[in-house]
């Protein structure tokens, strides 16, 4: 993990929490280091090239040359999502379909009750219509009609564009986005209205951007297409005017490659190609694309990783080497029609906030933050709530004159004084059964989001291997996988900076999508197959040639970019398709329907069950897509020979009490960087690094093996 300190460093990525930002630093030997700091959300690139800097200095690496060395710095963060959150985007018109005006306020029913809790799902009284992003004033409808099949049923009223333009430029909108119902398969109205629209703004004089549904989400279902837009046009100039203030700063300290995005479907791109509806989720994925890399390393078909952060813990699943694209993913509750890697986030992490239910009188912990500003209370920056990371300081599980590698100083009594007064007090206990309670609370939130998403697919847990990462999961992951049942649970020396890490494994890759509507009955001969197989081939070269050009136009040799061909699929009359890859990018006959059709049924009784498949429906293949890639660098992993199962005294620290079960224990603690491979640490134990904090309770161990890799066991 170390690194030569003659080496260039070749790539660095980054990944902005909602408490710290980490840097993942690889140089042009695979080797890395890797760098920790608060996130600053007034000023996002503040802690980005802290947390930059902080790894050039736990690798000796001087700062302007680490800069100047650098070819590719890759970005990952929460910003675009953060601002949907907060509704801090951009005042946006949208223009429809005339009579389809109340489409915001109408939704879907899924859209009502998304991202609930079970609890909350079953009972209707609870689902609650969205606030929309638009208010229907800034809506207006325009006379046009497509038919399913992509025939002009109506053209496009000219004079009613020009209308609603006006309209929504005397709003002040700062965006106008369109989406008309069936664009999808016939684009030559919205991109006639995006005319018309940019025109009159420029007679106008005003700034006002026009984003249309055909590029960004070029797919059936209109609410999710119209969702996917309406942030495009909401975002976009937040995101791309932090991603060009991110620029500036790098040029200003030396660098002078080239800077990618992470996006929520698991590739880099260029920050002038993404789009910023597609880094919504760009930080969480950085995780399950890492996990990927560590599956193909260790020879495994299934895995969950998991991410416990200052504010989230993200859990993801890959299986059988995949990871699962979601077609119509959620965010902020709205349903969108941008493919997306699947990721269950919920409100538990180091900053999860602790209070007594003034109604019950009972202990809650979450999903509330305390984020990067004012933090824990132990952080002394202000904070006034307990969390779970002054829990875990008052069990003796985290060295108050260690936390963030010793960059900051934990207020002891400061903790004490909150625990009591806030909940120790109400509930008639002292406080460490308070801090114990809360521990307790939020591992038990988090081993039911493991297990709930894995059982509720009918897999089996016992057949995956388990990641816990982030900077609160080695501390936690004792607490949340108890009594699961695993194939192994892994604890990695980089835990810290997991999203970063899976970030610097991922391709540079761009994801492309064209909307069809074929549908296939049930049986068919085999000229309806060999039509369909060539609809698919003359869509997918079409694809193709535009990928090619796009990958050239940045850089990359044709002969370096792979194309991986794949297509939407459901069965006939149902809602729910399934991204599946297929082997071709010129299918031609009835064989290779065959062969994606097979390929379909067998990822549908992964992802159900055999008894739900249906091909007595027939078929309805929605979409074709495409991803284009390209291979980088990415971290190597050195192996290390194996030595004594003892550890060595140099890697001791002074032993400290830590609670377990109900008592107080005299626990061994190590320095982590001192470990080595072959080494076997018996709980209870404490293990300490930079970037995290590894516990070991009294009835489990860890085995570190040639990787660094240290295994959680049962004694």
């Amino acid at each position: 993990m170390g690194q030569d300190r003659t080496a260039r460093q070749e790539l660095c990525y980054l990944d902005v929490g909602g408490t710290f930002t980490d840097a993942f630093v690889v140089d042009e030997h695979g080797d890395f280091v890797i760098g920790k700091a608060p996130t600053t959300p007034q000023d996002i690139s503040d802690g980005l090239f802290a947390a930059i800097e902080n790894a050039f200095d736990a690798g000796d690496i001087e700062r302007r040359q680490g800069f100047s060395e650098l070819k590719i710095i890759g970005y990952g963060a929460t910003t675009v999502l953060n601002a949907l959150l907060t509704r801090r985007g951009e005042k946006t018109g949208l223009i429809v379909t005339r009579g389809f005006e109340h489409l915001l306020l109408i939704e879907r029913g899924k859209q009502t009750w998304t991202e609930y809790d079970r609890r909350d799902r079953i009972h209707s009284l609870t689902h609650r219509h969205l606030n929309p992003i638009v208010p229907r004033n800034c809506i207006r409808g325009v006379t046009e009609r497509v038919d399913g099949a992509g025939k002009v049923v109506i053209p496009i009223y000219e004079h009613d564009v020009r209308a609603a333009v006006d309209h929504l430029l005397d709003q002040a909108v700062a965006a106008i986005a369109i989406c008309f119902l069936w664009s999808f398969l016939r684009p030559e109205h919205e991109r006639r209205a995006a005319e018309i629209a940019e025109q009159m703004i420029s007679e106008r004089g005003v700034k006002c951007r026009v984003v249309t549904s055909v590029e960004v989400s070029p797919v059936m279902r209109e609410l999710s297409r119209a969702n996917a837009t309406i942030i495009e046009a909401y975002t976009s100039r937040l995101a791309h005017s932090a991603f060009a203030e991110i620029e500036v700063g790098l040029g200003t300290r030396g660098f002078g490659g080239r800077l990618q995005v992470m996006q929520s479907s698991g590739g880099l791109a260029s920050p002038s190609n993404v789009k910023a509806v597609d880094t919504l989720h760009s930080g969480p994925v950085g995780a399950l694309v890492g996990g990927r890399y560590l599956a193909e390393l260790y020879g495994l078909d299934n895995m969950i990783t998991t991410d416990v952060g200052g504010t989230s813990f993200d859990v993801g699943l890959i299986n059988h080497g995949q990871i699962t694209i979601r077609r119509d993913p959620t965010a902020a509750r709205m349903i969108l029609g941008v493919p997306m890697i699947e990721v269950l986030s919920i409100g538990a992490g180091g900053g999860t906030m602790a209070r007594i239910d003034p109604l019950t009188n009972r202990l809650q912990v979450g999903p509330e933050s305390a984020g990067a500003t004012p933090g824990p209370v132990c952080y002394g920056r202000g904070g006034t709530i307990p969390t779970v990371t002054d829990a875990d300081l008052l069990l003796g599980y985290l060295n108050p004159d260690y936390l963030a590698g010793g960059r900051i100083r934990g207020d002891m009594s400061a903790v004490q004084a909150a625990m009591k007064s806030m909940i120790a007090d109400p509930l008639g206990i002292d406080v460490t059964a308070a801090a114990e309670g809360i521990r307790q609370i939020i591992d038990t939130k988090m081993r039911t989001a493991v297990v709930g998403l894995v059982e509720a697919r009918g897999f089996d847990l016992a057949s995956y291997t388990l990641i816990a990462a982030g900077g609160g999961g080695p501390t936690h992951c004792a607490g949340y996988t108890e009594n699961v049942k695993l194939a192994g649970v892994m604890m990695l020396p980089y835990s810290g900076a997991f999203s970063a890490f899976g970030s610097s494994s991922a391709d540079y890759a761009h994801h492309y999508t064209r909307a069809l509507n074929l549908i296939v009955p049930p049986s068919p001969d085999a000229a309806i197959k060999v039509e369909t197989a060539r609809h698919l081939a003359t869509v997918l070269e079409e694809m193709s040639d535009g990928a090619i050009a796009a990958m050239k136009a940045e850089g990359f040799a044709p002969d370096a970019v792979t194309l991986r061909p794949q297509v939407m699929v459901r069965y006939g009359r149902q809602l729910n398709d399934l991204i599946v890859p297929i082997h071709t990018r010129a299918p031609s006959s009835a064989q290779d329907f065959d062969t994606i059709i097979e390929a379909f049924e067998r990822q549908y009784e992964q992802t159900y069950a055999r008894a739900a498949k249906f091909p007595q429906a027939g078929f309805h293949i929605t979409d074709v897509g495409l991803v284009a890639s390209s291979p980088k660098v990415r971290p190597r992993l050195r192996e290390y020979p194996l030595v004594s199962a003892d550890p060595s005294d140099a890697a001791r620290k002074p032993s400290r009490l830590a609670h377990f079960r109900n008592d107080w224990h005299d626990t061994a603690v190590y320095d982590f960087a001192r470990l080595a491979a072959g080494n076997v640490i018996r709980g209870p134990a404490i293990i300490e690094d930079r970037t995290t904090t590894y516990v070991v309770p009294p009835n489990q161990y860890v085995e570190i093996d040639k990787l660094l890799t240290l295994w959680l066991k049962t004694a």
